[in-house]
């Protein structure tokens, strides 16, 4: 099963007691569209990761790096879970060289961003019936999904994605990768669920 990252460009919040830092942020908001994912666009749906955060014993880091371990659920240093707004956590930075390092830098204003990893739940995507109206794109709506890692990141190059993921996505949808263009637009008598059909049956590759 593929896994997958996405940025948020949204800054996290920070507060201080004493030496003690705590941050929160949001690592996905609801029905928010992406930019271009190489061919379609996506949105979360509201209660997509909710088990996930919930359940899972979830890792925050900052940039991802493993080296830089930010709390975890299991230990209660890292909290999550969903509002009405999307998926959102806590996290009592640890009095390390990165948590100290990373409570100056959001002090300053210099992280501007949370990301999340992820892989797609059987049966936890779908199609949107309707293109994108702004770029006639087909929509992926994520329904259901396994949350395994978030956190702050400093360059939120919103959206990211798995590379072998957009290579299967340009094969489907007949896109030369090689092209700058954003222009490439699907067939307009190719409706948009037949487009992903080859690509949602049975999950992503």
């Amino acid at each position: 099963m593929t896994t997958e990252t996405r940025s948020l460009s949204r800054p996290a919040e920070f507060r201080s007691e004493g030496d003690a830092v705590t941050m929160r942020g949001y690592a996905y908001r609801f029905n928010e569209l992406s930019h271009d994912l190489g061919g379609f666009r996506e949105r979360v749906i509201p209660g997509a990761g909710a088990d996930a955060l919930r359940g899972n014993d979830v890792l925050a880091t900052f940039n991802h790096d493993m080296n830089n371990v930010l709390g975890r659920a299991s230990s209660g240093t890292l909290r999550t879970g969903e509002d009405g707004e999307g998926g959102w956590y806590e996290i009592d930075l640890p009095n390390t060289t990165v948590g100290r390092d990373l409570a100056e830098l959001l002090r300053r204003g210099d992280v501007r961003g949370s990301s999340f990893t992820f892989r797609v739940n059987d049966g936890g995507q779908r199609v949107h019936d309707e293109l994108d109206e702004e770029t006639g794109l087909p929509v992926r709506e994520i329904t259901s999904m396994d949350v395994l890692e978030l956190g702050p990141v400093l360059t939120p190059a919103y959206p990211t994605t798995d590379a072998g993921l957009m290579r299967s996505i340009a094969r489907t949808l007949g896109i030369d990768k090689g092209s700058t263009s954003r222009e490439v637009l699907p067939p307009v008598n190719h409706p948009a669920r037949d487009l992903f059909r080859a690509l949602y049956k049975g999950g992503v590759q």
